[in-house]
């Protein structure tokens, strides 16, 4: 089924609906777009898939300041040059820690 074709079916089954809740309108338009779709044959068996619980939505990652990436990324390394142990920096198998104690204290304070 075409885009155009979906929405000329959804426009003529939900126009003028007034009159009701947030979620028999959510129902009604599940409905609809179901029968509009194809996925469901008949009424009953789109109002039995509607009627289903929907599966939880993964939680989107969020990040904590709302800042650009740029400007965290600035503050993230300007805290790590702060916290830095230079003296176990200075030995090249221990960058790695030095680099990870530094970030811990500046992501995760109290954690240490």
């Amino acid at each position: 089924m075409k885009r155009e074709e979906y929405r000329d079916c959804m426009g003529k089954a939900m126009k003028g609906i007034t009159g009701i809740s947030r979620e028999e309108r959510g129902k009604l338009f599940c409905v609809n777009a179901k029968l509009c779709s194809g996925k469901s044959k008949t009424r009953e068996e789109a109002e039995r898939v509607c009627s289903l619980p929907k599966p939880p939505k993964a939680p989107k990652a969020k990040r904590a300041t709302g800042q650009s990436c740029e400007k965290e990324v600035l503050g993230l390394s300007q805290c790590m040059v702060d916290h830095i142990d230079m003296e176990m920096a200075s030995n090249i198998n221990s960058v790695g820690a030095a680099i990870a104690n530094a970030m811990m204290r500046c992501r995760c304070p109290g954690q240490e």
